[in-house]
């Protein structure tokens, strides 16, 4: 992460958890991707590890039906955040975190019958423009090391924010293709609007992340509610 792009977006994760907590949870209003998780995913009763956990968005879908969920995440500020929000829920005899890499994860071989990674690969590819397929590949075989035989592996993300469909986008979609030729993913693509109380609400949170481009769609487009396409990747072990 040597540009500067990919600074501004680490200091996000490590300075502003609590405000990128507050935009995740506007996502996905209709629970449209959550229930399209819960299907192609069935964690019911498994052990899962979700890589690159975030504030705990998608442990958070998890860990009431699954067996246990390990989060994994290298900024520990988000990982504070995931540990109070589980809490609340009163999930955290079903959790466990681990400040660390989603190259490197500090699981045992073949210990969980699921892992997950919401939102994190994508990063590579703007982060590392030369070497992202070798990072994506240490990434996801780290994933499959982890899982047992016939487990599932997921991987979410973007489609395009403030878009009706999915957007093209030259990077991502190399990065996509790579998932799917190389490592035998299936996609499939879910609606996953973020909601708000108003035009005004919506441009403060979503600007704070998305820029002024963003602000300006919205404002013109008075949108209290902000398309959202994402991509749902889902492989066997």
């Amino acid at each position: 992460m040597s540009d500067r792009t990919s600074d501004e977006q680490a200091k996000i994760y490590e300075e502003r958890a609590d405000d990128y907590d507050a935009l995740i949870a506007a996502e996905d209003a209709d629970g449209e991707l959550r229930a399209a998780f819960a299907e192609r995913v069935a964690f019911e009763g498994a052990r899962v590890a979700d890589v690159g956990a975030g504030t705990g968005r998608v442990a958070r879908w998890m860990a009431p039906t699954a067996a246990h969920v390990h989060l994994v995440e290298r900024a520990a500020p988000m990982l504070d955040v995931a540990r109070l929000r589980l809490e609340a829920d009163g999930q955290l005899d079903r959790v466990s975190f681990h400040h660390a890499d989603a190259r490197e994860l500090p699981l045992d071989d073949a210990s969980v019958d699921v892992a997950t990674a919401g939102w994190v690969f994508g990063h590579f590819r703007h982060w590392m423009p030369e070497g992202w397929r070798a990072e994506v590949d240490q990434a996801v075989g780290e994933m499959r090391r982890v899982v047992v035989p016939g487990g599932r592996i997921a991987i979410l993300e973007t489609l395009g924010t403030g878009h009706e469909t999915p957007r093209q986008h030259p990077g991502l979609d190399e990065y996509f293709a790579h998932l799917e030729t190389r490592h035998g993913f299936t996609r499939t693509w879910h609606r996953s609007d973020y909601a708000f109380a108003s035009v005004d609400e919506a441009a403060r949170v979503m600007g704070g992340f998305f820029g002024e481009a963003l602000v300006a769609q919205i404002r013109d487009r008075a949108w209290a509610r902000v398309p959202e396409c994402t991509a749902l990747f889902c492989a066997e072990r």
